[in-house]
């Protein structure tokens, strides 16, 4: 996807305004809609300012082959990277909901947090038996020994 066009799909996925997101870049309006129109390409500064506005990195911005949306992991991978950084000194606008977020990722163990690296990385199928065994655990007995090792063989790559 072309970069404008992604980056105009990410500030509307966020509910971020073209003039907003302006200016917490420092960008006029004028420039980013042409950015966003594929008239011109964001340069490096601009890019970055861009992509820490919108929660992604600038090689994402700048790739027209990465996909869109950006993928889970990736998402989760940036915040992570973000919280062992030193305080920057700029202010970042974000939600309510977002600081929740960010404070529950923080809040995790290693372990806890490379479970929900591992369930957002799974594929919604394995993550929904995972899901139903946790809650019928009680029938499993039903299973033959080959079922139950596939079953927990499953699980482990979870």
């Amino acid at each position: 996807m072309e970069t404008g066009r992604k980056i105009m799909n990410l500030r509307k996925d966020r509910g971020v305004a073209q003039s907003s997101l302006a200016s917490m870049t420092s960008v006029t309006p004028s420039a980013l809609s042409r950015i966003e129109a594929g008239i011109h390409q964001p340069r490096g500064a601009v890019a970055l300012r861009i992509a820490r506005e919108l929660g992604v990195t600038a090689d994402y911005i700048l790739d027209d082959d990465a996909p869109y949306p950006p993928p889970r992991i990736a998402l989760l991978e940036n915040v992570q990277s973000s919280s062992r950084q030193e305080t920057r000194s700029r202010s970042v606008k974000v939600s309510s909901r977002e600081k929740r977020l960010i404070e529950a990722l923080r809040s995790l163990s290693d372990e806890e947090q490379q479970l929900l690296e591992a369930t957002l990385s799974a594929p919604p199928r394995e993550v929904r038996l995972a899901l139903f065994a946790l809650g019928r655990s009680d029938q499993l007995e039903q299973h033959d020994a080959d079922e139950k090792k596939l079953f927990k063989k499953r699980l482990n790559k979870l």
